[in-house]
């Protein structure tokens, strides 16, 4: 415990020591400061990366299943799926912490990931106005594995809240949608999209 505590308040220093070095805006650094501490809060310090690492591969899947349970239980496009298929997918997911404020897509860039939204609230922005607000369950980016080509985000998505996001990234996901036909007619089927940023409107 006295070994977290310590690491928690060197690595604080590290990053004030940093935003002071680079004389990084004032309202930033409290972004930075506030996402840091926010981002400890919830993990207690422990790298699930590093810990997932030392685990043998079916044991590292095992607990990926688990730490995307909610994902997997929550969206019907995963009802069907194979324990070898989820346990194939749920390696491929990333959690993302995203503060108020952040900006988790930005409009004309490529989209690369479909995000699955546990927790927060998030507003989807186009032309200046909020066209949609996103909770928990909802489901936002692009329907790439019905597309030739990757599409360019038409719209910017904030965090209004602290969120927790179970992103997967376009390669990845159709990598195991190639391998998992019976799977992926089935996904293609019944995973419907809260906003596909690829189109004007949610």
């Amino acid at each position: 415990m006295y070994a977290n505590t310590n690491r928690y308040h060197e690595m604080l220093n590290n990053v004030r020591d940093f935003l002071s070095l680079y004389q990084v805006p004032k309202g930033l650094s409290e972004r930075v400061m506030d996402y840091v501490v926010s981002t400890w809060s919830m993990s207690k310090g422990i790298d699930t990366d590093k810990v997932l690492s030392i685990c043998p591969k079916d044991m590292r899947a095992d607990i990926c299943v688990h730490l995307n349970r909610k994902v997997f239980n929550e969206h019907p496009a995963f009802r069907l799926a194979s324990d070898g298929c989820l346990r194939s997918l749920a390696v491929e997911f990333q959690t993302t912490h995203c503060a108020p404020g952040d900006l988790v897509f930005h409009s004309g860039e490529t989209l690369d990931s479909l995000c699955f939204v546990v927790s927060g609230s998030l507003e989807v922005i186009q032309d200046d106005e909020v066209i949609a607000i996103l909770g928990k369950g909802d489901v936002f980016g692009d329907v790439f594995w019905k597309e030739a080509a990757p599409a360019h985000a038409c719209a910017n998505v904030r965090a209004l809240t602290y969120c927790d996001l179970h992103v997967i990234h376009r390669d990845a996901l159709l990598k195991v949608l190639q391998f998992y036909t019976a799977f992926a007619n089935s996904f293609s089927r019944n995973l419907i999209l809260t906003c596909n940023l690829r189109k004007r409107s949610c």
